[in-house]
């Protein structure tokens, strides 16, 4: 009996082992699809004979991971199509963190960043700039939705094709406050009581409208803001942004726009106005033979503060760097962005010093050797624009082995409103480019209700503008009979004479930091709402280029300044016009 028992216990122990061994090896057998996506049997406790943790781990190799349940607005997609209903193939659409090509069908689909705003594509240059319906400002942007993914854009071909000749406005810095800016017409000193916003609707725009009549209407034209479009200097306005678009857009012109450091201020709701208005603050566009590409390169460190040259994150520099490998290599690039690259002297960790004795302190952006490498591809080149300065420089520099040129605009608003001049004496008003093909064949700066021949201004190095003159500023000999010019758009290639009794002298160029004393000499009596110091030669990020000197052979001698710029074009001035008084004309009062 005891005998039947024990036999008994070792057949069923066979028996279990049997069933269990080939349990193990039916699951190897399977494969994922065999198991249906709730497997609740797999989850029961399992047979003592085997050891828990083998069979764990053969249930998590032939288990399947849980499908994620894909929410509605995780992916954004869409269609785009011409006004005909026929497919934009290969047009590039973004939420400015991934880049994608529309297919054959012009279809999109990628997987939306969660922190992501808007869906915008990049404007082909045989199609139109689409705008918003109150104004001219662009508008090929949908904001994006929750419960929401699929966003579809119509585009209209431009009648003739791409446009092979265009022009375009830089409008650097119009910087309106919700504050009265000192604002004098006349030298009575009687503070005049009118909105920085209206003053840029009557001059700036006023100014680019005369020029427009200029224009002929067959001619495109379109123009950019560098950013600080506003300031919520006085206080916050809930509609000064908006104001301003209207502003900008109230002309047959196209307007796009870059967000500056005073746009947004590191204040989340002064960056959601500006993106109200704008739309969003990383995007790219094409017209003629150019890409152009514009970004938000204000960096914040603490409170208001921020990095100086500009700097881009991590996630941006990926997002070129898909934009530019979908865009065509023999076309130009030109960047748009607020703070200068090249330099700056609130640099971040791994800003690179400039090798310039002249402008010792200075940084370029550790961004820029990487940015530059992108840019080698294009067989156009490249340009870089920029603002935020408040006085004009053409900045052309020796950097990572080759010749770097960026254009950093003089300022429309000047310094912010209280004068009719930037901090480098340049007046207010805007740039003229031409561009042709993938070249830029003219340019100008057009000062506000000035002539476009009016290019320079000029002085004596021993006058005394308010306390401050040329000779002291850049150590030149007093008595001497110095001529100053103050040539405001010129760079490395433009020439200067001064022609003395028929002779023609080059004078000599002045690119330091420092100060104009013209503009502090103004500002020292006229500066309110910011402060002396921001025009003077205690601010060390001011750089002056664009001064040029040239000591009298005969102080009774009527001197010419003939000036060639980089187009051949040719501007003179006589010393029989020198400004000799800190309020004239420009400065004080049109």
């Amino acid at each position: 009996m005891e005998k039947n028992k024990r036999k008994n216990i070792i057949i069923a122990s066979i028996i279990i082992l049997l069933s269990v061994t080939v349990g193990i090896l039916s699951i190897r057998g399977l494969r994922k699809k065999d198991f249906p996506e709730s497997d609740s049997h797999m989850q029961k406790p399992l047979p003592s004979a085997v050891a828990k943790d083998t069979v764990a781990k053969i249930i998590k190799k032939f288990t399947p991971n849980p499908k994620p349940v894909e929410k509605i607005d995780s992916v954004v997609e869409g269609t785009l199509l011409d006004e005909d209903g026929n497919a934009m193939v290969g047009v590039v659409v973004s939420d400015s963190y991934t880049c994608q090509l529309t297919d054959s069908t012009g279809h999109y689909h990628f997987r939306r960043n969660p922190k992501a705003k808007f869906v915008y594509y990049t404007v082909p240059a045989d199609c139109e700039v689409p705008t918003h319906a109150d104004d001219f400002t662009a508008n090929a942007y949908i904001p994006l939705e929750k419960e929401h993914r699929t966003y579809d854009f119509t585009l209209k071909k431009l009648p003739m094709g791409k446009e092979t000749n265009y022009r375009l406005l830089v409008i650097g810095d119009p910087q309106v406050t919700n504050a009265f800016s000192p604002y004098y017409t006349d030298m009575t000193d009687d503070l005049k009581q009118k909105s920085d916003l209206s003053r840029f609707q009557d001059e700036t725009m006023t100014d680019i409208k005369q020029m427009l009549n200029r224009i002929p209407q067959s001619m495109p034209v379109y123009a950019i803001s560098m950013g600080d479009n506003v300031q919520y200097y006085g206080g916050f306005n809930e509609n000064l942004e908006m104001g301003m678009r209207k502003a900008l857009g109230s002309t047959r012109v196209k307007v796009f726009s870059v967000i500056g450091n005073h746009d947004q201020d590191n204040v989340p709701l002064y960056t959601k106005k500006w993106e109200e208005a704008w739309g969003p603050t990383d995007y790219s566009f094409d017209r003629g033979d150019e890409h152009y590409i514009v970004f938000n390169d204000v960096k914040y460190y603490r409170a208001k503060a921020y990095f100086s040259p500009g700097e881009l994150s991590n996630t941006q520099m990926n997002w070129l760097k898909q934009d530019l490998a979908l865009t065509d290599k023999s076309k130009k690039v030109v960047l748009c962005y607020h703070v200068p690259l090249t330099f700056g002297n609130s640099p971040m960790r791994g800003a690179i010093p400039l090798k310039i004795e002249s402008e010792k302190g200075h940084y370029a952006s550790s961004r820029l050797s990487a940015i530059l490498k992108m840019l080698d591809e294009f067989k156009g080149g490249y340009e870089l624009f920029c603002g935020h300065t408040h006085f004009a420089l053409n900045h052309v520099i020796p950097f990572a082995d080759r010749t770097v040129y960026e254009h950093c605009h003089g300022a429309a608003c000047g310094n912010i409103w209280q004068s009719n001049i930037n901090i480098c004496g340049t007046p207010n008003g805007y740039y003229v480019y031409s561009f042709s093909g993938n070249r830029i064949i003219d340019s100008f700066y057009k000062c506000t209700f000035m002539p476009v021949s009016r290019q320079m201004s000029l002085f004596w190095a021993d006058t005394d503008f308010n306390g401050e003159c040329y000779a002291v500023d850049w150590n030149l000999e007093k008595g001497k009979h110095t001529l100053i010019a103050n040539v405001f758009n010129a760079d490395s290639q433009w020439k200067v004479y001064a022609i003395e009794k028929g002779k023609e002298h080059e004078m000599t160029r002045i690119s330091s930091k420092g100060q104009d004393a013209f503009s502090a000499g103004y500002h020292h009596k006229y500066a309110q709402s910011v402060s002396y110091r921001f025009i003077s030669k205690s601010n060390n990020y001011l750089l002056m280029n664009h001064l040029y000197y040239y000591v009298l052979e005969d102080s009774t001698s009527v001197i010419e300044v003939k000036v060639i710029d980089r187009y051949g074009h040719q501007y003179s001035g006589s010393s029989k016009d020198v400004v000799k008084e800190p309020f004239f004309n420009y400065a004080h009062s049109y």
